[in-house]
C-alpha cells in the first residue's frame, strides 16, 4: 500500500507540473490536443458570426481570446462541451454517451465545470452529497447516537464511514479532473480505484470485527486475509507492474465474492436459522450482495443507454445509477452495523453457541 501511495504521489506531481503549461495543453499550440481546442474555437466563432452579424475576420478576433479571457469567458461553458467524436480518446470508454463531454480544460476551469451542466454533473453531485451523508451520520453516530458501545466499537463504526467519505471524495475528484489530460485522468483513476478498495476493505473488516466478535481466532484469521487482499489490489494500481484494467477489475470482483466464505461459515457456526442474530442479519447480508450485484450488472451492461444512445448522456445514465445505487448501498449496510452493535449490546455471546 505503501508503493501505491508514493506512486500515486508521484502522479499527481506531475500533474501538478502540467498546470505550468495547461494553457499550452488546453488551446493546442504544438501539440496533439489542438483538435479538441480547434473545434471548440470554430464552434465560438461560428457563434459570434451568427449572434453578433459580423465578419468571418472580425467573429475570428471575436473567437480568439487571450488564455486568461478564455478562462473568464467558460461561464459560457457551452462552447467546451464535446460530442462524442470530438472529445479526447483516453474519455471515449462509452460509445452510447453521445454529448456532454469536457476536454484538457485547465485546473481552475475543471473546478467551474462542477457547476457545468455535463454527462459528468450527476457523477460528481451525487457522490458529493453521498459525502455530506456519510460525514452527518460520523458525526451523529460517535456524537449524537446514544449507543452504550465501546470504544472500539466506535472506532471500527467511525472508521466504515471514514472509509465511505474517502470513497466519495476520491470519485467526486475523479469525475471532476479526469478530463484535464490524459495524465490526469490516470492519476484520478487511481484514486478512484483506491477509494472503491478502501470502501470495501471497511465493509469487510466492519462485517468480520462483529460476526466473529466472539471467536477471537476466526475474526483476526479474516481480517488478516481481507487485508492481504487489500494489498493484493493496491499493488496491482503500481504503473510498474503494467497490470491492465480488466484484471485490475476481476480482482475488485474476486475480492467481493470472497465474502461468501466467512458468511457460510459464520452461518454454520451460529447453528443456522435456529440462531436469532442469523435470522436477523443474513437477510441482509444477502440483500447487501443483492443491491451492489445490481448496481455491477448495470455498470458493465451499460444499461439503459446500450438501448437509447444519446438520450440519456445527462442524466440516467449507467454509470450514474451505480453512482447512486452505490450510496444507497452503504447506507444500507451502514444501518446494518447499528443493528448489529444493538444486538450486541443487549445480547453479547451468550445465545451465540449452538453446538
Amino acid at each position: 500500500m505503501t508503493h501505491l501511495f508514493s506512486s500515486a504521489g508521484a502522479r499527481l506531481a506531475l500533474v501538478e507540473q502540467e498546470d505550468s503549461s495547461a494553457d499550452q495543453i488546453l488551446f493546442g499550440k504544438n501539440n496533439n490536443h489542438g483538435q479538441c481546442y480547434s473545434q471548440c474555437t470554430a464552434r465560438r466563432i461560428a457563434k459570434n458570426k451568427e449572434e453578433n452579424g459580423v465578419s468571418e475576420k472580425e467573429a475570428e478576433a471575436l473567437g480568439e481570446k487571450s488564455p486568461s479571457e478564455k478562462e473568464a469567458s467558460a461561464a459560457d461553458y457551452s462552447n467546451f462541451i464535446l460530442t462524442y467524436d470530438e472529445a479526447p480518446g483516453y474519455l471515449k470508454f462509452n460509445p452510447y454517451i453521445r454529448s456532454g463531454y469536457r476536454g484538457f480544460l485547465t485546473t481552475k476551469m475543471c473546478i467551474e465545470s462542477i457547476f457545468w451542466w455535463t454527462n459528468e454533473t450527476v457523477n460528481i453531485w451525487s457522490h458529493i452529497f453521498g459525502w455530506m451523508l456519510f460525514l452527518g451520520l460520523t458525526l451523529y453516530d460517535l456524537i449524537l447516537l446514544n449507543i452504550h458501545a465501546s470504544a472500539l466499537d466506535k472506532l471500527i463504526v467511525g472508521l466504515l464511514l471514514l472509509c465511505f467519505q474517502a470513497c466519495m471524495i476520491l470519485s467526486s475528484a475523479y469525475h471532476t479532473f479526469s478530463c484535464k489530460s490524459e495524465k490526469a485522468y490516470s492519476c484520478f483513476l487511481t484514486y478512484d480505484l483506491c477509494g472503491i478498495a478502501l470502501s470495501i476493505l471497511a465493509i469487510y473488516m466492519s462485517g468480520v470485527y462483529y460476526a466473529f466478535w466472539c471467536y477471537s481466532e476466526w475474526q483476526q484469521f479474516y481480517l488478516l486475509t481481507v487485508c492481504l487482499i487489500f494489498a493484493l489490489a493496491m499493488a496491482l494500481q503500481y504503473p510498474a507492474f503494467q497490470v491492465d484494467s480488466h484484471t485490475k477489475m476481476l480482482v475488485f470482483v474476486g475480492w467481493a465474492a470472497y465474502g461468501v466464505v466467512p458468511t457460510i461459515h459464520w452461518v454454520i457456526m451460529m447453528g443456522g436459522w435456529q440462531n436469532p442474530i442469523v435470522v436477523l442479519l443474513l437477510p441482509r447480508v444477502l440483500g447487501m450482495y443483492a443491491i451492489v450485484s445490481l448496481a455491477f450488472a448495470i455498470y458493465i451492461t451499460r444499461i439503459p443507454e446500450r438501448f437509447v444512445p444519446g438520450w440519456v448522456d445527462y442524466v440516467g445514465s449507467s454509470h450514474q445509477w451505480w453512482h447512486v445505487i452505490i450510496v444507497g448501498a452503504f447506507y444500507y449496510w451502514h444501518n446494518t452495523g447499528i443493528k448489529y452493535v444493538e444486538y450486541r449490546m443487549n445480547h453479547g455471546c451468550a445465545n451465540d453457541l449452538r453446538f
